[in-house]
Order: C-alpha cells, then sequence, then structure tokens
C-alpha cells in the first residue's frame, strides 16, 4: 500500500511522541533530549509516497563542460547526483565538481526571493518584495531609459551563457534597443578563438579525437584538471594510457608550473613564461628543417608556408622562410630555457608519433603575445596534417536547431542598436575583440563612448573575477541601476540594487550544448530534478516578463515562455529525422529526449574541408589574410605619416607586416616594471575550481590543495631559491605588493614552481558569498593591472607583476 508523506509524517509524529511520552531509554544511552525523525521541509514533496524514489536524468552546470548527470530524488529529495552512462562525453563519470552539485542546492546561503537595496550600496541592507514589484521596478526604469531615447545605455554582464540563454538575452537587448551584450569571458581567455579564426575561419575553440591520437604536446592547459569537459578528459587520460594494448599515448606538458597535469604527463618541459609561442616555432624549425612536414597537406589545403604573391601583386613572406631564418633551436633555447637538444627531440617524437596534436590552453594564451603563441602552436598541426584526421584537430558541428522569428523593432531600439559598443568603440579596441570587460572600469570613469544608465549581471561577478576590482567596483558606482540574477549573494550581486534570483541548475529548464569536444552534434536538457526550493525564478523567465512589463514591440518579441521557446529551437532536431531520436511527433521526440539525457547524432565525418577550413582562401593559412585585410584597413584609416608603422605599434606588434601576420613571438609585456616588481604572479585553476563559484561549496573547499595538503586557505608557491634569497620559509606569511596594494597569504616552497614566478590558485579572497566562501584570504585580483591581449582584447593575467617580502 502507497502511503502518502504528509501521512507518514502524521503516523511518524503520532509514534514518537508516545515514544516520549513512556519515557523511552533512548535518554539513558545519551541521545539529546529532543529531536525528530522529520527530515528538513522541502517544497514539493507533498506528492511523493513514503520511499518513492526516481533517477531523473538531467546536465551538469558546475563548469562549461555540460556533462550527461542522472539524479536520484528520494520522496521529492535530490540525494545523489552520479554521471549519465549513456551520455557521449563523460560516459558515467564525473568530476569532483559535478558530484558535488547538491551543495549548490542545498547551500543555506541561497537568496531565497527577490531583494531591493535598503540604504547605501554594498551595505547589506536589503527589503524582500514580491516578483510583481521586482519585475515593476526593473521595467519601469528601463522603460523610461527607452522614451529619453536611451536604450542603449543598458549593459547586460553575462557570463556562462548554456544552449539558448545566449541568444535569449541578445533578443532582449536587440528588442530593447541596446548593443551592448558584454560577455565575461574576455575575463578568461579569448586567444585561442582568434587564433583559429585567423587560421581556420572558426570562431570557436577547437575539437580533438582524443581516442586515436597518439601525441600530445599540451602547451599551458591544465589537460585533466580544467580542460573541458573535465570527466570526459578524465576518461580519456585512462584511455590513453590503457585503452589500446600496446599503445600508450605520449603526454608532454609545457608549462612553467608543475602542477598536477604535468604529475600525470609522461613529460613535463619548463618552458619560460610567455614563450610557448617561441618554442612551438623552435619545434616547427626542426619539422621544416628535417623534412618532416606532410607535404600533401601543406600543398593542397594551405595558404602562406611557401613565400607568395597575393591578387594585388604583393609578395609576401612566407612561414617557412621567417622560421628556417628565425628560429633555430639554439636561439629558441635562450628565448624559453628549453635546451636545443630536447626542442630537436621533442620536434622529431611529435613527427614520428602520427597522429599527434598540439593544444594550448589559457597558460599560453593569457598573455599579451597569446594569439601569436596559440597561432604558432597550432601551425604544428597543420604542419604535420594533423587537421580533420583521425586523432587530430576537429572543428565541433552543431545540433540542427530551428530558429526563433526575429524580434520586433520598433524606431527607439533601431536608433539604440545603432549606436556603438560601450567596451569596443573607439580605435584603442583590438581588432578582433568580442568584448572587453577588463576595460569596462575606465570606460566607465572616463564616461565614454556614453554613460551607461543600467547594468545586469548575469553568471558573472567581476567585482571578484575581474582584475582591479576594485577599481570596477567604485566606477558602478556611477551606474544608476545595477541588477542581478544571482541565487548567491556574491560580491557583484552584494552591490546590486534589485536582486532577481535564478533558480539553480537544478531546478530550471535549459538547452545545453556541449563545447567542443567529441566533433559531431550532441545537446541536452537541463530539466527541473526537484520543485524550486525558494521564491526563485529562471533568468530566462525573469527577462521576458520584464520584456512584457516594458511591452510595445519589446514585449511582443516574446510571444511565448521560456519553456515554449526551447522547445521551438528542439523542433529543428526532431523535424531533421536524423541523430539518436528520430519520430514524427515532436511530443515522443520531446519525451525520449528527457528519458535519454540528449541527442546525437552520427560519428564525425572527415572531409568536410569548407566547413573545416573556413577562410577567405579556403586553406589553413600560414598567412591570415584576415588579418592582413584588417591590418591594411586600419592603416588606411590612420593620419600619421607612416600609417603602416602606426598600427603595428598600436597593436604593440614588434614584428614588421609580413611578420605581424605570421605565427611568430612577441615578448610579453607587463605594465609593471621588473626591476621594481620582479615576480610574474599567476594564478591557476584546480579540478575543484568552479570557475570561481567553487569557493561556496565546503566539500570542494575541502579538497582544494590536494596537491599540498592544503584547503580552506590560499597560498603562494615560491621557487626554494628564491625564497631562500627573500629569506622566506614554508607556511612563512609573505606580502605580495603592486603598485595597487598588497595582500598577506602563506608561502609554499615549491621547486616546480619557476624561478621568477609565484603560482597563486585562483578562487580564494571573497568578501560576500555566503558562509563558506567570505573571509578566507585574500583575492590576489586587485594586485593585478594587466595589458591586454593584443588582436584579442581580454586580461593578459600571466604578465602582471609583484614583489615579494616576508610579513
Amino acid at each position: 500500500m502507497k502511503v502518502s508523506r504528509r501521512g507518514f509524517l502524521q503516523i511518524a509524529g503520532v509514534s514518537v511522541a508516545g515514544q516520549v511520552a513512556s519515557g523511552c531509554k533512548v535518554l539513558e544511552r545519551g541521545y539529546p533530549e529532543e529531536y525528530s525523525v522529520d527530515k528538513p521541509p522541502v517544497p514539493g514533496t507533498e506528492g511523493w509516497a513514503q520511499g518513492e524514489e526516481r533517477l531523473i536524468k538531467s546536465t551538469c552546470m558546475q563548469c562549461e563542460g555540460g556533462c550527461g548527470i542522472i539524479v536520484r530524488v528520494v520522496e521529492g529529495r535530490a540525494v545523489r547526483i552520479k554521471g549519465n552512462p549513456d551520455y557521449p562525453t563523460n560516459q558515467g563519470g564525473l568530476c569532483p565538481k559535478g558530484l558535488n552539485g547538491l551543495q549548490v542546492l542545498y547551500d543555506p546561503d541561497r537568496i531565497e526571493g527577490p531583494l531591493q537595496r535598503v540604504g547605501a550600496r554594498g551595505a547589506g541592507n536589503w527589503k524582500r518584495i514580491s516578483w510583481d514589484e521586482a519585475i515593476a521596478h526593473v521595467a519601469r526604469q528601463l522603460a523610461a531609459l527607452r522614451a529619453n531615447g536611451e536604450s542603449h545605455t543598458l549593459a547586460v554582464l553575462g557570463g556562462r551563457y548554456r544552449g539558448h540563454m545566449r541568444d535569449l538575452v541578445r533578443r532582449f537587448l536587440t528588442a530593447y534597443g541596446s548593443p551592448n551584450d558584454i560577455d565575461h569571458e574576455s575575463l578568461c581567455t579569448t586567444g585561442d578563438k582568434v587564433a583559429a579564426f585567423l587560421a581556420q575561419g572558426i570562431r570557436d575553440r577547437l575539437a580533438y579525437d582524443w581516442e586515436r591520437t597518439k601525441y600530445v604536446l599540451v602547451f599551458g592547459a591544465g589537460f585533466i584538471e580544467s580542460f573541458r569537459p573535465t570527466a570526459m578528459m578524465l576518461r580519456i587520460h585512462g584511455h590513453m594510457r590503457q585503452g589500446v594494448p600496446g599503445q600508450r599515448t605520449k603526454i608532454v606538458q609545457i608549462d612553467p608550473r608543475y602542477g598536477v597535469s604535468a604529475a600525470r604527463a609522461d613529460e613535463w618541459v619548463q618552458v619560460r613564461p610567455g614563450t610557448d609561442g617561441a618554442l612551438a616555432l623552435g619545434l616547427a624549425h626542426v619539422l621544416i628543417r628535417d623534412g618532416l612536414v606532410h607535404k600533401k597537406f601543406i600543398r593542397n589545403h594551405t595558404l602562406g608556408f611557401d613565400s607568395w604573391t597575393d591578387s594585388a601583386g604583393r609578395s609576401h613572406m612566407g612561414f617557412e622562410d621567417l622560421v628556417l631564418s628565425n628560429y633555430s633551436p639554439a636561439s629558441v633555447a635562450e628565448t624559453t630555457g628549453i635546451a636545443a637538444e630536447t626542442i630537436e627531440r621533442l620536434a622529431h617524437e611529435f613527427a614520428a608519433h602520427q597522429p599527434g596534436v598540439a593544444i594550448v590552453g589559457r597558460g599560453a594564451a593569457a598573455h599579451t603575445n597569446g594569439v601569436y603563441n596559440v597561432l604558432a602552436i597550432h601551425a604544428l598541426n597543420a604542419l604535420v596534417g594533423s587537421i580533420d584526421v583521425a586523432g587530430g584537430v576537429l572543428v565541433q558541428r552543431q545540433p540542427p536547431f530551428a530558429s526563433w522569428p526575429d524580434p520586433e523593432l520598433d524606431g527607439v531600439a533601431r536608433l539604440g542598436r545603432a549606436r556603438p559598443r560601450f567596451d569596443l568603440d573607439g580605435g584603442d579596441a583590438p581588432p578582433f575583440a568580442d568584448s572587453q570587460l577588463s576595460t569596462l572600469a575606465e570606460r566607465l570613469e572616463w564616461g565614454q563612448p556614453y554613460r551607461l544608465k543600467a547594468v545586469f549581471f548575469y553568471y558573472t561577478n567581476p567585482l571578484f573575477s575581474a582584475p582591479a576590482p576594485d577599481r570596477l567596483r567604485a566606477a558602478l558606482e556611477r551606474v544608476p541601476l545595477l541588477v542581478s540574477f544571482s541565487p548567491f549573494m556574491d560580491e557583484s550581486t552584494a552591490m546590486a540594487d534589485f536582486v532577481l534570483p535564478d533558480h539553480t541548475y537544478l531546478e530550471r529548464w535549459q538547452l545545453d550544448v556541449i563545447s567542443p569536444s567529441v566533433g559531431f552534434p550532441l545537446f541536452s536538457i537541463r530539466q527541473p530534478v526537484v520543485a524550486p526550493l525558494h521564491d526563485t525564478r529562471s533568468t530566462g523567465e525573469a527577462l521576458i516578463e520584464i520584456a512584457r512589463a516594458i511591452g510595445g514591440t519589446v514585449g511582443r518579441s516574446f510571444p511565448g515562455s521560456e519553456l515554449e521557446m526551447i522547445k521551438q529551437l528542439v523542433r529543428g532536431a526532431q523535424e531533421s529525422k536524423r541523430g539518436s531520436i528520430r519520430t514524427d511527433d515532436f511530443e515522443e521526440f520531446w519525451k525520449q529526449l528527457l528519458t535519454n539525457g540528449g541527442w546525437w547524432d552520427q560519428p564525425y565525418s572527415f572531409g568536410e574541408w569548407h566547413r573545416v577550413l573556413a577562410t577567405p582562401s579556403g586553406k589553413y593559412e600560414f598567412y591570415s589574410t584576415r588579418l592582413d585585410e584588417r591590418l591594411r584597413a586600419l592603416a588606411a584609416a590612420g593620419r600619421e605619416q607612416d600609417p603602416e608603422a602606426a598600427v603595428l605599434v598600436g597593436l604593440a606588434a614588434s614584428g614588421r607586416w609580413d611578420e605581424a601576420c605570421l605565427p611568430h613571438y612577441e615578448p610579453i609585456r607587463s605594465a609593471q616594471s621588473e626591476s621594481e616588481f620582479p615576480f610574474i604572479v599567476a594564478s591557476y585553476k584546480t579540478m575543484t575550481h568552479a570557475e570561481g563559484r567553487g569557493a561556496n561549496q565546503p566539500h570542494l573547499q575541502e579538497a582544494f590543495g590536494v596537491q599540498f595538503d592544503r584547503s580552506w586557505e590560499p597560498w603562494v608557491e615560491i621557487h626554494p631559491d628564491d625564497a631562500h634569497a627573500l629569506g622566506v620559509h614554508d607556511d612563512d606569511e609573505v606580502w605580495l605588493r603592486a603598485p595597487s596594494g598588497q595582500v598577506r597569504v602563506k608561502a609554499v616552497l615549491h621547486d616546480g614552481t619557476h624561478r621568477g614566478t609565484v603560482n597563486v590558485p585562483f578562487e580564494y579572497g571573497h568578501t560576500a558569498y555566503g558562509r563558506w566562501a567570505a573571509g578566507r584570504g585574500e583575492n590576489v585580483n586587485p594586485l593585478v593591472r594587466t595589458a591586454q591581449v593584443s588582436l584579442a582584447g581580454g586580461a593578459a593575467w600571466y604578465d602582471a607583476r609583484v614583489a615579494i617580502s616576508k610579513a
């Protein structure tokens, strides 16, 4: 017989009361005098029977990996998360972040409903209001901006867009009349995407055929710690070691720091910070000099390997001549600190163990010379013909989604959309930047190109994670309306005027498309596994309600609910009649989609060169014609006597014209002087790091620094020789000092640290974000005043400098 939960609790309550009344023996055994068998109240459990259990498939969101998960729900409570064995990427595995998702759902410090600031900004005084009041307040202020012809003064600072959310936010901005969709990706790294665009015409990260590769050169990436998706990379790492009898893929970790990925690699090559590109060019020199290149691929599918003449009759230097002239192993050894013999050996190994790949991560890309580093590293794949072949580089295919009808625009929206982007306006914007959140503070200070009047925060917390967050905080004070959609009281949310708290990822509907990884099309649906615990709403639905409250064309651009908009996109996959689910009936398709945990297509198909090499030439471009064209356009617009030279100075490029369009080495630039601030400070990510969002999860805090048996507090890694010179010992507290201030942190002597560099794990130093995050060490970001990544924009995180002294 099924017993309803409510009935069971009534029975249980009577039973317990009877035991207490009879003077039970539990007190004699030392049990608490008062206790209850009841579980903490959870909304949505009323309809569940005693002991009823469901296994619900959904999608993780602890990072951008988007792994398939199964959530065990008992009596309406989510009690366990495990990997979905049918999901193609993680195949049942999960990383520590994914396993820990329940601590996101049940965090006792979640924001329980809409809030309105009372008193001074950031003082922590709030008034709880209803959703109707919150929507009306925000919509009224946005409508007033539109009425004044100032719709362009709204900006959305967004991060971790998944599935439909980027398009929904852009639709809102388009209908409202603002061009300012400012992505926080410029705080991470954009150099890899820009390099892929210049070389292959793909404005995205690249994927790799891991299961069939035989050799991996890892430049500055946390291969098994933070590469996407982490659970898949852990599985692939095991496959590389034991998956094919008699074959063991060699992994070479090229990194200034000896971390977990270096420890699990076959070889660690400690490169001088910021010289990854020079090392790649040294390897290229050996490959070309010794005839180890893939001649057929170079002949049929590349441009700019040999010297060449363009359609206007201009002669250009080729990659071959540049590399053979300037990057001998001996000269590269001086630049990188890697012995010439090692460069020779690695190049020959790479050529002899094909298919192999050279991959790149934030450690190589987030430098001022990051785009050129990535171009040089990726050129190794082209030299050995490891592009669009089994075991090589893939270009992720996308699911066949349907589209939404165009939003309805009125005159205000058209005028607002025609205004320049707040973060990209002006001649100082890097030519291939998509967003520049890292320069937001100075633009707000200048009030140029105009003053922002409203800012929305969506899945980003720049007042913790941006360089110089103190400066940004002061600048944001000038913005009249700040609205956060965060479920948690993080640093940016604490400064907001209104908080419209989102559901957590276990309580909402969301389309999710994987990050580039397997190559073939794949998407999943993030479905609610429990009823919302608090009075929260999904940000998508909140934006739709704000649009409707504004009314007119803005409201009419959202005729359906968020879930209906998701289904509209998914209909494209159903109507394609291909992939893992094929049915004529959409409702049946949707049902199977939720049951399976996702939809995926056939394995990757090779040879689609028009898609894989989407450059103007239709070839892999050692010499980037897009970069050449852009430089010429900039030069033509210049007023200086020598506009070509001025452009290169503006880009801080030391190379001349042809060289600037080819992969080459540029020395890194720092905003601080080396003599006064002798140490480069590098912040890195661990496996338990949830992209700045894991500090409020106690299990992740507990396991944060397994490499050094450290947890709950930050540390700085210093090379023992540097520490000796400073008189610093293990666990001594030291000051890290920069022109903008200083922070105090414990020292860990680690001989896997490059001399002249100190490493700090990124996640600590919150002043808000809940009981487990706040007050644990100091954030080093206020010390970071970075230069930008040339061409791409964004923060050159690894080129900031500090001085160190014993505290």
